[in-house]
């Protein structure tokens, strides 16, 4: 079902707040294990694949496989791969079968784990990071593909990288203030000249990629660039009410209700306070 949604999104030109590592959408382009040709010669593109879904893991990763000491003795790590299930940690000895759905429990006592060394950290990651994108949901990936397909033709799908297809289903997380300035609209007396106008680009250009996100989604209730880009997106500044209100929105229309503020530091702060706590149905 999940899968269908997505694939419902895609269909439709819509993105979606999510971020997925590009091992899902190689997995959804070619069909099998993302790193069932990976190497332990090439493990920074074994650790690209991962790191926008588990950036700390990617990280912690890399640390290891440049350590330059013994492994086995600062790391203590074992040779296992980890995971949680409602709330309890599992340690799975990554030298055994991967238990499948509905399979029985084991009956024989489990040996001891190896140890994490310098001669097999590589091999370590790269079936760690196996197990985590592929083995360890195998079931679970097999069918959000086939929902994912539901709407989209596989052979057009297959045209895309995976690069390309997590920008088709994610957007751009970042924002250009000059690219939005080209493609905002204004009404009611603002023009791209007027003094109130001005100053609001002044104030939204030394913004931080947070809050340049969250005035989009203030303005289009999505905080990501579509991927037709700047283009596909609606945005009007409108003049309101007096220099005392909060300024508003309209996400159905893309329209910013922008009053005419007495000073630059009044705007700020207004603009502020209004995008920075319009999560839920509250009124500041």
């Amino acid at each position: 079902m999940l899968g269908m949604i997505f694939s419902l999104a895609v269909y439709n030109g819509i993105t979606l707040p999510v971020t997925f590592p590009i091992a899902l959408y190689q997995f959804l382009l070619h069909g099998e294990a993302p790193l069932h040709a990976a190497s332990v010669h090439n493990m920074p593109g074994c650790l690209d694949l991962v790191a926008d879904g588990w950036p700390s893991l990617s990280k912690s990763f890399g640390q290891l496989l440049s350590f330059d000491g013994d492994v086995a003795d600062i790391f203590m790590r074992e040779y296992v791969f980890s995971y949680d299930v409602f709330g309890h940690r599992v340690d799975h000895d990554m030298d055994s079968p991967y238990p499948q759905p509905g399979s029985p429990p084991a009956t024989s006592t489990p040996k001891e784990p190896k140890m994490v060394t310098n001669e097999n950290r590589a091999q370590f990651v790269l079936d760690y990071l196996n197990h985590l994108t592929y083995l360890s949901v195998q079931p679970l990936l097999h069918a959000f593909k086939h929902g994912f397909h539901a709407c989209l033709n596989p052979k057009a799908v297959a045209l895309f990288s995976p690069a390309a297809l997590r920008h088709l289903v994610e957007g751009e997380q970042h924002i250009s203030i000059p690219a939005l300035r080209r493609c905002a609209r204004y009404e009611d007396g603002y023009s791209a000249t007027h003094p109130a106008i001005l100053s609001f680009w002044r104030i939204v250009e030394k913004y931080s990629q947070g809050d340049c996100r969250r005035l989009l989604e203030f303005v289009t209730a999505s905080d990501r660039v579509p991927v037709t880009g700047y283009e596909g997106i609606t945005f009007h500044v409108k003049r309101v009410g007096d220099g005392d209100m909060l300024p508003t929105s309209s996400t159905c229309f893309g329209r910013l209700y922008l009053p005419e503020y007495a000073t630059e530091e009044k705007m700020e702060s207004k603009l502020l306070l209004a995008i920075q706590n319009a999560k839920g149905f509250g009124v500041v």
